[in-house]
Order: structure tokens, then sequence, then C-alpha cells
């Protein structure tokens, strides 16, 4: 799952290729064991030397972005169900980042993109076919949430796989060598999900400047693991089933380093550890990037749709 066409989308100041979305794809160890093909390269655009891609769409590319506005503040919980599940979970005293989708829109993202969009969030509202807001009472907490689609053939223009995902280049939601922590957010299945093991379905990844990501929560052995192919000898780890039907909220708990003696993750579902603290490589080079939503192989079956909410980015 290579990542050329994503630093070609948006750039950040300094000359920096900053966090976007358009991943493509490149067979890896893991994809091989799983039988995933082979999917083309796209070619990034040619920027010009000073103005990038972001002239494209109108970004000013000097602008640091920062910690969203939502930093620093609670996260409210929408009923009993949610507040014990979180509540029963240390996690970091410091709000760094949170997106939750409690503005109504897409606004506390940085980048949209799915085959009907590749742009600032900003400009979304409250979205389209491939991502749009659901309000209360389809929300797990507050009063909105996100619902991400694709169908087959949503491949964006830029190639990859099927996507509609979101992206964040706020500081709060960057992580380089050695930072701790907390990632929090609720995932709700459809009753009738189709199978989706044996092709890549990624719904929150970390990704880094090129290759596949080395940390992301994959669906594609048909349950809920910690995985990224962007490390290769790094241990998988099951987090939970594919609960169908229900809303199940995660807490995942990770040391950022490039050393896998360093590394670490740790995750909970529902407010039951699942996965023990594991040590393991998280990144393979100086910053990793977050990404939700929904990108799985091209070509797959069948039209899904995940609703998420809560997400939020504490630290020590």
């Amino acid at each position: 799952m290579t990542r050329n066409g994503d630093r070609g989308a948006f750039r950040r100041r300094g000359g920096r290729a900053v966090v976007a979305f358009a991943i493509a794809l490149s067979v890896s160890a893991t994809d091989a064991a799983v039988g995933r093909a082979a999917e083309p390269t796209p070619t990034p655009p040619v920027d010009p030397p000073s103005v990038g891609a972001d002239a494209e769409l109108g970004i000013d590319s000097r602008i640091d972005v920062g910690v969203n506005a939502d930093a620093g503040r609670d996260v409210g919980v929408g009923g009993d169900g949610f507040a014990s599940t979180r509540g029963a979970v240390p996690v970091g005293p410091r709000q760094l980042f949170v997106g939750d989708f409690e503005t109504g829109d897409f606004r506390q993202w940085d980048v949209c993109q799915s085959k009907l969009t590749n742009g600032r969030c900003s400009s979304l509202g409250r979205g389209n076919r491939a991502m749009s807001i659901v309000d209360a009472p389809g929300a797990r907490q507050g009063n909105h949430a996100a619902r991400f689609t694709v169908r087959p053939g949503d491949v964006p223009n830029f190639g990859g796989g099927e996507r509609s995902e979101v992206q964040s280049s706020a500081s709060g939601a960057l992580v380089h060598e050695g930072d701790e922590r907390w990632y929090e957010w609720s995932v709700q299945y459809p009753q009738d999900m189709p199978d989706v093991s044996g092709r890549y379905f990624i719904i929150l990844q970390w990704h880094s400047s090129s290759g596949s990501p080395p940390l992301a929560v994959d669906l594609s052995r048909g349950s809920v693991d910690i995985g990224g192919d962007g490390v290769k000898s790094a241990p998988r780890r099951t987090i939970g089933p594919i609960r169908r039907g229900e809303w199940v909220d995660y807490v995942l708990h990770v040391k950022f380093s490039r050393n896998a003696g360093t590394g670490y993750v740790e995750a909970w579902e529902n407010g039951r550890r699942t996965v023990p603290r594991t040590n393991r490589a998280t990144m393979v080079d100086g910053e990793n990037y977050l990404k939700q939503g929904i990108y799985r192989g091209s070509n797959s079956r069948g039209e899904v749709s995940l609703t998420m909410d809560g997400l939020r980015v504490t630290a020590p």
C-alpha cells in the first residue's frame, strides 16, 4: 500500500511533504499471504518548486494547521454504555486532538478523500454519499457521527484502492519518535456487512512518508486486528471480532518508535483489555500521520458503510 500519491495531493510548510490521503499500493509479505493482488502505483504529480499541489485546491501550504480547536475540551458521552466502556480505560491526561464530528460537519479534519472528493474537509459541509454526517440517535456519543461508504469501483482519480477517508495534519494528530498516545474511537458495523477477509480493509492507520502504513487497524483477516504492512516483522494482534450490528468502543495505546524493543501497542475493546502490551516497531521514519475511514482493495465486492464516532487522542 504505497502512498506515493498521498504527498502529491497536499504539502505542508517548509517544503516537507504533508499528509494527505491518496495511498497507492504495493504487495507486501502480508499481502501475499492473504492473496492480495498487486495494484499499480500512480505517478505522483509534478509540483512547481514552491507552490505545490495545494494551489490547485486553493490551499495555502504556508499555514500550519496546529492543534485543532477541540483539543483541550472534554468529549461528551451519549449513553451509559459509552460512558462505562470509555471510563473503564485509563488514558492520557492531555487531550491533543479530537475528530468526533461534533461540529456537525467534517471541519475537524483537514483532508477528505474519496472517489467524489479530494480536498479540504472544511469545504465538504455535511458530506456526500461517500462520507456523511449522521445525527443522533445514530451517533454513539454526543449529537453527531460520520458514516463512510465505499462501493465497488470507488477508486479516486489519483489511483490506489477504494476509499472514503479523512486525515489530519494538526500537530496533535502527528506523531514522532518516542511519542506515547492513546486513541479512543467507536465503530458501528452494519448487520449485513459482507465478509471482507482476503483483501486489505483498513479503518484506522498511521502512515509514514512512503510505503505501507507501519501501523493500522485492519479487518482483512475477518477480525479487528492491529497490523501494518510497513513493518514486515511486526506481530499482528487481534483486538476483537467484527461485531455486526453493534457499536464497539476501542482504545489503542501506542508508543511510537522505529525500534522494536521500544515501540509497543496494547488495546481495549468495550472497556476490556484484549491485547496486552506487545513490543513492536510502530514507525519506519520520522513522522506518522493519522487517517480514519475505509480503505480497501480495489475490485472488492459489495457496498460497505461504517459509522465512526468519538475519536480523540491523548498523551501523558
